[in-house]
């Protein structure tokens, strides 16, 4: 079984999967069917991670943490990095990794009632780097052990924070009866009260009694805010959200959070696509 490109250009890639024998195809319709459970693109069976992370999930058909850490991975492969993505395990930086767990998990942290998805991915991330060490004899258990022993405390900070600002907007998120049109439609009529809002990334960079001072990472301004928790913040917090101003006032509001980074995240999330 042999995939290949058969048409590139700037905005399309086309491969062609060809077959020497009725039972490639038949693999090939079982792997489609195995990989749909985790929801990879059609593209990562052509690639060199697909048939490792079917491998991986075969081992444990049921287990619904391995699934949905899979789920994550996969996307980071096909959607995240897309094309930049390395040609096999063997070409994977440092960075890959460092990127994986300090800018990816982070914005793609959900919020959950647990409030334990970051833990449980890293754990998951820990179990698959071992097992692929030993199935591709590939060596970045340590590599990753030392990002994960870095990283668990700060990210799991930055998850409490995205929960803490989140449910406090939207504390009927996880009912059953959430109304997310009618909470939508408060927090939308609550933004004619201001004259000036600001989309952006932020750094925060000070602390001014109870007001936090933020750094836009695109155009440097800074922003002297409230409604943000000052105890749950650090200078190595990056923020993304939504800043309001009133009329004939100079401090701004926080209004709504997008994600929360550690400060090591920065690079990436700065070249993010």
């Amino acid at each position: 079984m042999k995939g290949r490109i058969v048409h590139e250009d700037a905005n399309t890639r086309i491969w062609l999967q060809e077959f020497s024998g009725p039972g490639e195809h038949t693999d090939f319709l079982e792997n489609l069917k195995i990989s749909q459970e985790f929801n990879m693109r059609h593209r990562g069976l052509m690639l060199f991670y697909g048939q490792d992370f079917i491998a991986y999930k075969k081992e444990q058909k049921a287990n619904k943490k391995r699934n949905e850490f899979l789920q994550t991975l996969s996307h980071y492969m096909t959607d995240h990095l897309e094309d930049d993505c390395p040609s096999s395990w063997e070409e994977c930086p440092a960075s890959f990794w460092e990127e994986l767990i300090f800018a990816y998990l982070p914005h793609y942290t959900k919020i959950i009632p647990e409030k334990n998805y970051t833990e449980t991915f890293l754990l998951q991330l820990r179990t698959f780097v071992r097992w692929l060490d030993k199935r591709k004899g590939t060596s970045f258990t340590n590599l990753v052990e030392d990002y994960i022993i870095e990283g668990t405390p700060i990210l799991k900070k930055c998850e409490a924070l995205l929960n803490h600002l989140f449910l406090k907007d939207y504390p009927r998120f996880h009912q059953s009866d959430w109304d997310y049109e009618g909470d939508q439609k408060r927090w939308e009529q609550s933004l004619e009260k201001y004259s000036n809002t600001i989309d952006g990334m932020f750094r925060v960079t000070a602390f001014a009694d109870e007001c936090v001072i933020l750094k836009d990472l695109h155009t440097h301004h800074t922003y002297m805010t409230k409604s943000l928790p000052v105890n749950k913040l650090s200078t190595t917090t990056i923020i993304t959200g939504i800043l309001g101003q009133k009329p004939h006032e100079l401090v701004w509001d926080w209004l709504a959070t997008i994600n929360v980074f550690p400060e090591k995240g920065e690079k990436y999330i700065r070249n993010a696509k």
